[in-house]
């Protein structure tokens, strides 16, 4: 029994000997499988830390208004990099880069802004702020850098980076409110009505009759009286008068009775549209808006052209100064006479370079038209 005891006490020694034994050997791969783990949940974390911050930040860049010292958000470039390093977690941003550029084409090749560099690899950022116009994007791109904490696998440094871009909206023409389409103007036209006005006299002749004999019985003595007396007593018969009162008259921007305008002409200096009025009543303009190739529509060492006049057909034209892309007219409310009339605007150099931008909208304030703007490019 002494034997049976001591052999089953040496091999439970034996077993424990062993189990430390194959730990010893497992550890390794356990520790290389688990540093595994952290390494490549670091590397996808600091990627979406990358892809996040470029995102953010070009969500910023492209925001509508100023900050608030004025600066417009594009050109906030201190901000833009502060936002997009609140989303460096785990890491640290080598570069952020910002440029700008007018879109892709159809090939997907980037358009660029006139001496702005549209390369994400670039850093162009603040622009100028006569250069941005509707449809121009913001890119905002991000570059960290990712090593190993120990080189204990063959995981090589990595550049990770990641580029945005997003659209400004500088300015949105708006069309008008929702109006009945079938609503009517008023036109005074005559009513025969009666009003109370001032009273006149109307003579109306009254008569008293006096007898002309008086006497005793037997006998007859003869009786001198006047003849019957005619009294006049005035009475108040009011005259009629006449008011107008209003009728409404249909006005309509569609089918026969609609507002058509002919394209885009463009001679020397000037942009001109042909608008034909077939409503039969002059309508009013509720806002011009304009857009042009205002920083390279004219070759010369100088190619801005800046918007210096409007003509609308026998009306007092517009005049002023205005530099931008597009424009909503200020202060500025046409009439669009019957039949037809051309407006045209003036620039204050040839329009010798269209670059596909240009566009007029005339927002109608007449009830009855204003869901029908007349613009250009439709």
């Amino acid at each position: 029994m002494i034997g049976i005891k001591k052999f089953f006490s040496i091999n439970r020694k034996n077993t424990r000997a062993q189990a430390m034994v194959e730990f010893m050997l497992v550890m390794p791969v356990l520790i290389i499988l688990l540093y595994g783990i952290i390494e490549v949940s670091r590397l996808i974390f600091i990627f979406a830390s990358v892809s996040n911050a470029s995102r953010q930040a070009a969500r910023y860049g492209a925001g509508a208004g100023e900050v608030n010292d004025g600066t417009t958000f594009y050109q906030d470039c201190e901000g833009i990099r502060e936002v997009a390093n609140e989303s460096a977690i785990l890491t640290e941003f080598e570069d952020i880069n910002i440029t700008y550029d007018r879109g892709l084409t159809e090939d997907g090749e980037q358009v660029p802004i006139v001496d702005i560099d549209p390369n994400p690899d670039s850093d162009t950022c603040p622009i100028e702020d006569n250069l941005i116009q509707n449809g121009d994007r913001i890119i905002v791109q991000v570059t960290a850098n990712y090593e190993p904490i120990i080189q204990i696998l063959p995981l090589e440094p990595l550049t990770i980076v990641s580029a945005n871009a997003r659209t400004f909206l500088i300015s949105i023409p708006i069309f008008g409110s929702a109006v009945p389409t079938g609503f009517r103007a008023e036109s005074p036209t005559p009513s025969r009505v009666p009003t109370s006005g001032v009273p006149t006299e109307t003579v109306l002749p009254t008569f008293t009759k006096v007898p002309p004999i008086s006497g005793t019985q037997g006998i007859r003595t003869p009786f001198n009286t006047l003849p019957p007396t005619l009294t006049l007593t005035p009475s108040l018969t009011p005259p009629p008068t006449w008011t107008s009162s209003v009728t409404p008259t249909f006005i309509s921007c569609t089918g026969v009775t609609n507002v058509s305008h002919g394209g885009l002409e463009f001679e020397d200096n000037t942009m001109s549209m042909n608008i034909i009025n077939n409503t039969g009543h002059r309508l009013t303009a509720a806002q011009v808006y304009v857009e042009w190739n205002h920083d390279n529509g004219h070759d010369g060492s100088d190619a801005t052209l800046r918007l210096t006049q409007i003509l609308f057909t026998g009306q007092t034209p517009w005049n002023g100064n205005i530099f931008a892309p597009s424009a909503f007219i200020p202060a500025y409310y046409p009439f669009i006479p019957n039949g037809s009339s051309t407006v045209v605007f003036v620039f204050n150099q040839n329009y010798d370079n269209l670059d596909g931008t240009e566009r007029i909208i005339i927002t109608i304030g007449t009830p009855g038209c204003t869901n029908y703007p007349i613009d250009s490019s439709k």
